[in-house]
């Protein structure tokens, strides 16, 4: 089966990875479609910043960033190829009325009457999210190696019970382990390989691109300087079976699962 790719634009001001580059709305659409191009399946939009620390934000504030891009998106009949990264459900259910194709919770799953409602469109797809906490305070006391693993998988087992059992069907739930949020830098090296072992069972969406356990092991500082390294790591992690993968340079693993055939 081929991996799907997922682009990422963060329409945010103080993002890790793009340094708030695509926070204006005529950006942030144009950077979809070049994603787009470049041989993203999917592109996920971000309006509320998860880096470690970061305050949560409102959904006025929320979808003031997200609507405007929407709306062009949906214009260009591209929105069946959207994501919406929030934690919000008032942010889900008005995403819909867009016909967006993906739902990406960073917390997991959301309340039941919003899943509910999600699971009534047939074709939307649904990543459920591992996190520790919240970003203001997942960084504070991580989970730590194998203790990490016996947790996630845990969590992640029961998000799909949870979804299943409201009405998603298997082939529209992926389950991310959430690299980065919440774990030590062992934890993270332990829950690549868990991926791995859970895609014989579920479908598994994983990003890795330019996180910052790339940069401690390797002393790169800049995100953007950790390209080269994540492009290793999600090739490794197509080659072992994960179904997708989210990225910030997709034109370089398009072409990496193209030449493998993944």
């Amino acid at each position: 089966m081929k991996t799907l790719i997922m682009g990422v634009v963060n329409i945010t001001p103080d993002s890790f990875s793009d340094g708030g580059n695509y926070f204006a709305p005529q950006k942030a659409t144009q950077r979809c479609l070049d994603l787009f191009e470049m041989g993203a399946d999917v592109v996920d939009l971000g309006a509320e910043s998860s880096r470690p620390g970061a305050d949560g934000l409102d959904f006025e504030t929320e979808w003031l960033r997200l609507g405007p891009v929407l709306e062009k998106l949906s214009e260009l009949q591209l929105c069946q190829r959207v994501s919406i990264d929030t934690r919000h459900d008032t942010t889900m259910l008005k995403a819909l009325q867009y016909n967006v194709g993906w739902i990406n919770n960073i917390e997991g799953i959301a309340k039941e009457g919003t899943m509910l409602q999600l699971a009534k469109k047939k074709d939307l797809k649904y990543v459920a999210m591992h996190m520790h906490r919240s970003p203001t305070t997942m960084q504070a006391e991580p989970l730590l190696g194998l203790n990490a693993v016996e947790e996630v998988t845990r969590k992640l087992k029961h998000y799909h019970s949870k979804l299943t059992n409201m009405g998603f069907a298997h082939d529209r739930i992926y389950l991310d382990p959430g690299i980065g949020f919440g774990k030590d830098d062992s934890a993270n090296l332990q829950l690549l390989k868990l991926s791995a072992q859970l895609s014989k069972e579920f479908q598994m969406l994983v990003g890795v691109s330019r996180k910052s356990f790339i940069g401690r092991a390797l002393k790169i500082e800049n995100p953007i300087d950790r390209d080269g390294p994540s492009k290793m790591l999600e090739l490794g992690l197509a080659i072992n079976g994960i179904q997708a993968i989210r990225t910030h340079q997709v034109d370089v693993l398009s072409s990496l699962l193209s030449s493998a055939n993944l």
